[in-house]
């Protein structure tokens, strides 16, 4: 067939690899047969060539989406406050197939995967939770805005949650913590060198933090603490109307000490044990991970 763009040569059948765009990611389709014209090299696609094109680009998309597990499963229906009956009808599928899949005792099928990722992007706080490179952009807008000098551990983690709407099961998992000890952590209520190496290793990792982020957090929780011990006879005032009000009265209290210390700046500048540090840093290039910027 003669070139449609310079009319001087004829088409010719050949392979090429074809750059696409799959799930917002660039991928690269090899071996893709067109038909180029060898002058103006100009390409044009037969209908079978478009068809095998159309094959590869979906397979592409089939196995670009991770399999989803258990626990991510479980979690969608959390997010969305959903019953098991009220997903499977949203997604035309049984409530046994769902349930064994929640369960592990099946693992999804590719096709019914893709299903529920499609299902997934409608909803922004499950994109948000359940597909990492959606959960990474969330976290890094967040430092922007919350990673300062002045900032604490606690109000960090406490303010990239609130703003990102991570939910409480997924930082625990991620974090290697519990929720009483995540609880802690938001308050400024755990000293820094009693936080275990490898939790502060998981903060790191997960909230993509430096060793140099991580000590000027630490550092700003000492002096939270330090001050804190010196109003600790209000304490005394407190009303006891349940673990829901003292939990909430011990948020308030954090609260005030950090707008406290970030307007006020204390005589003494308390620092995080080196040594603290240096275990930190030693665990994470254990991890093939390096802390130093």
């Amino acid at each position: 067939m003669l070139c449609t763009n310079c009319f001087n040569r004829e088409y010719q059948t050949t392979t090429i690899s074809k750059e696409v765009v799959i799930n917002g990611r660039p991928q690269t389709i090899q071996d893709l047969e067109c038909e180029k014209c060898p002058g103006c090299g100009d390409i044009i696609f037969t209908h079978p060539q478009s068809l095998a094109l159309d094959k590869k680009r979906i397979n592409l998309e089939f196995s670009s989406k991770p399999i989803l597990t258990p626990l991510q499963l479980k979690l969608l229906r959390k997010i969305l406050d959903m019953r098991l009956e009220e997903i499977c009808d949203l997604l035309h599928i049984g409530q046994n197939s769902y349930g064994r899949w929640e369960r592990g005792e099946v693992v999804i099928s590719p096709s019914m995967n893709l299903l529920v990722h499609q299902f997934i992007e409608r909803f922004p706080e499950a994109r948000i939770n359940l597909i990492e490179t959606e959960m990474r952009a969330e976290i890094e807008k967040a430092k922007a805005r919350y990673l300062n000098a002045s900032v604490s551990l606690g109000e960090f983690v406490r303010s990239v949650i609130q703003t990102t709407k991570i939910v409480t099961d997924i930082i625990c998992s991620r974090l290697g913590i519990d929720v009483p000890q995540l609880e802690r952590i938001e308050n400024n209520d755990l000293p820094p060198e009693n936080i275990p190496v490898g939790v502060s290793v998981n903060i790191l990792q997960f909230f993509e933090l430096t060793m140099d982020n991580l000590r000027r957090l630490l550092d700003n929780t000492l002096k939270i603490q330090n001050v804190k011990s010196q109003v600790s006879f209000m304490h005394a005032r407190t009303p006891h109307y349940g673990k829901t009000a003292e939990s909430m009265y011990v948020r308030s209290m954090n609260k005030i000490l950090e707008k406290y210390v970030s307007e006020e700046t204390p005589e003494s500048q308390p620092s995080v044990n080196p040594e603290y540090l240096k275990k930190v840093d030693a665990c994470l290039q254990q991890e093939g991970v390096s802390g130093r910027f």
